[in-house]
């Protein structure tokens, strides 16, 4: 956050002039390689510049009246402690990194102009990171609680964050994705962490797609897109097991499009790529034989199949509110503290909280969104426009008048996607016809519990149900599975 006027006092003059001058000694010691007998010569030669700059700010601001230069005094020692929890995490000093993180995002949530761009996007940051730091400590309950509040705010932002940050409030925010991914397959919930690392690969395609970004940028932090095509190659396991073909598939041809289009989309050419797309074509012929095993029990057994596509997608207690959690709060303190004292920062200044910066998260409020991963298959209405819906919703057309939405989306090469799926199941499709009806079971009450209740009650009629549109129970469909496999 630059001074928004011409300083009028010393602290002001520090911020314009001494501030940037400190910044730029800062980072021509950071980029500076350093010996392997002393790893971190120049890191603490630029710590210790930092940490001149956060006294010398305090000092200025204890003979400075309260004001527009006083905020940004304390915007300006917020900021400087996050860049402090950079370097301590990255010289492994991760106990005082969090201290350093940890002020900083205290002294940002105080300030009144919180919501203005720059600040917004260091906010962003400082949760990034101290959601990353207690993930990497094991702590993944812990780091979601800064995960989340990253992503609500993300979300909630202003629009002028949108105008002036649009760039590194996308980019921050993909971290999140990712951090969120790790997070949520460590807590067990592999649908949700199959869920993040898929939005995760699309922000990361759409970044990186050739023209996108400048030369500088790209030799800094190149793409690596055999590692982005075997990543989809892996999530599409994950949604094998699920049965969830359509997902797969879509995975997968988007792994092979990716090795077929790599300098359209990229701009470059890796090498090895033809034996990676060799690795794909193996894959898929995988996915069409799981896909022609569950076709088999659907055919044997179609109330089986149902229960194995639903699987833990079924809603739990907490979903059908029969449980309550109380969510999770912020604390200022951090291990490093011991027993010691710390006041707050600004006094008793009060934290504002509100929409953007709720008081209280609940972790499990995106498990809510697991229902993306169940798939839903739903008409084309005739007068839809199908490219500019299937654009902006995420809709697959996997032939004429049916189309499925999917849990993922590639929007930078949907179509070319969809085209290689609507060729690969085109007759799969027309021998089909229109999926058939099966029915539920009855409802589940017929426990001990409920059986006078039972006897008094007529049992309910069972709801019929399409069979799931990726299955064929003919000879014909199987057989063309087969041709595919």
């Amino acid at each position: 956050m630059a001074p928004t006027s011409e300083p009028t006092g010393p602290l002001g003059a520090y911020l314009t002039h001494g501030i940037p001058d400190v910044l730029t000694k800062y980072d021509a010691l950071w980029d500076t390689e350093d010996p392997e007998e002393n790893p971190y010569k120049t890191k603490y030669e630029a710590r210790a510049l930092l940490e001149a700059a956060v006294n010398e700010v305090k000092r200025l601001l204890a003979d400075t009246t309260e004001g527009p230069e006083a905020v940004e005094g304390r915007e300006m020692i917020a900021r400087l402690h996050l860049f402090l929890g950079k370097n301590f995490y990255f010289c492994e000093e991760v106990p005082a990194a969090e201290q350093h993180f940890t002020r900083s995002l205290e002294c940002y949530l105080r300030l009144p102009v919180r919501l203005e761009p720059k600040p917004f996007v260091h906010i962003h940051d400082v949760l990034n990171q101290l959601g990353m730091l207690w993930c990497n400590r094991g702590g993944h309950a812990e780091g979601m609680n800064f995960l989340r509040r990253a992503q609500i705010m993300f979300l909630n932002r202003p629009d002028s964050v949108r105008e002036a940050e649009a760039a590194r409030s996308e980019d921050n925010y993909t971290l999140t994705m990712f951090y969120l991914a790790q997070a949520y397959g460590a807590l067990q919930k592999p649908g949700l962490s199959a869920r993040f690392c898929a939005e995760t690969m699309s922000r990361q395609l759409e970044h990186n797609t050739a023209g996108t970004r400048s030369k500088e940028v790209a030799e800094r932090d190149p793409f690596d897109c055999k590692d982005w095509v075997r990543n989809c190659c892996s999530l599409s396991d994950f949604f094998v097991n699920e049965c969830m073909f359509w997902t797969a598939e879509y995975l997968m041809h988007a792994a092979i499009v990716m090795c077929d289009r790599c300098v359209e989309v990229c701009g470059f050419k890796p090498g090895s790529l033809e034996e990676l797309r060799a690795e794909c074509l193996r894959d898929a012929g995988n996915i069409y034989c799981y896909r022609l095993k569950f076709m088999k029990t659907c055919a044997e057994n179609p109330a089986e199949a149902e229960e194995i596509w639903r699987g833990e997608r079924k809603p739990g207690q907490k979903e059908q509110g029969k449980s309550e959690t109380k969510g999770s709060r912020l604390s200022f303190r951090c291990s490093a503290d011991g027993n010691n004292v710390v006041p707050p920062v600004d006094g008793d200044q009060p934290i504002h909280w509100d929409s953007v910066f709720p008081e209280v998260v609940f972790l499990e409020d995106e498990e809510a969104h697991d229902n993306r991963l169940a798939e839903e298959t739903e008409e084309a209405t005739p007068e839809a426009e199908p490219a500019e819906a299937n654009a902006t919703a995420g809709w697959l057309e996997i032939g004429p008048g049916e189309r499925v939405r999917l849990p993922v989306h590639f929007r930078r090469i949907h179509d070319l996607i969809q085209r290689h799926m609507q060729r690969a199941n085109k007759d799969f499709l027309a021998i089909r016809g229109t999926p058939a009806l099966i029915q539920e079971d009855l409802e589940e009450n017929s426990g001990p519990e409920n059986e006078s209740q039972n006897k008094e009650q007529p049992p309910k009629a069972a709801k019929p149900r399409r069979q799931l549109s990726c299955v064929g129970t003919s000879f014909e469909a199987a057989r063309h599975i087969f041709k595919l496999a």
